[in-house]
């Protein structure tokens, strides 16, 4: 169960970062296969979305993955369903002081955690930080507001 939730997770992961440009510090991890056949098999007609702040952001799919050592980054929180069907929260978005440029750390949730629990949650604040664990993904994604989308 554990694996497949994992699974579940870099699918996601693999919507967000279909197509774009890589780095110099790049290292690619053995989730790519799982993004490679995400993007190869569905044709997407707008971008995955993410909750930060209760506001929604489109993203913008780099191919990229860091080392955790490669400099700053900001939480992601995936693995279930948010608020609207959202598949993520971050913890910053644009604009905000400590915003990171869309270089995202990923925690997923723990197994046995009630899939239903966060079914209205929309920013870092709903969670209960101790429901996710750290995963070893590290990758760039920046961030457009979806202007009139709005949590709240």
């Amino acid at each position: 169960m554990k694996n497949l939730k994992f699974v579940i997770a870099y699918l996601f992961l693999g919507l967000i970062t279909m197509g774009c440009s890589n780095e110099t510090d790049m290292l690619v991890t053995p989730y790519d296969e799982v993004a490679n056949l995400t993007a190869s098999s569905l044709a997407l007609k707008k971008s995955p979305a993410i909750w930060a702040d209760c506001e929604q952001f489109a993203t913008l799919g780099t191919k990229t993955s860091f080392k955790p050592t490669a400099g700053n980054f900001d939480e992601l929180y995936n693995g279930i369903t948010f608020k609207d069907g959202i598949g993520a929260i971050s913890e910053s978005k644009p604009g905000d002081r400590d915003f990171n440029g869309g270089r995202w750390h990923v925690n997923s949730v723990k197994e046995g955690v009630d899939p239903n629990k966060y079914s209205d949650a929309c920013n870092v604040e709903d969670l209960d930080l101790d429901d996710f664990e750290s995963t070893d993904v590290y990758f760039e994604c920046p961030l457009r507001p979806i202007r009139g989308n709005s949590g709240d």
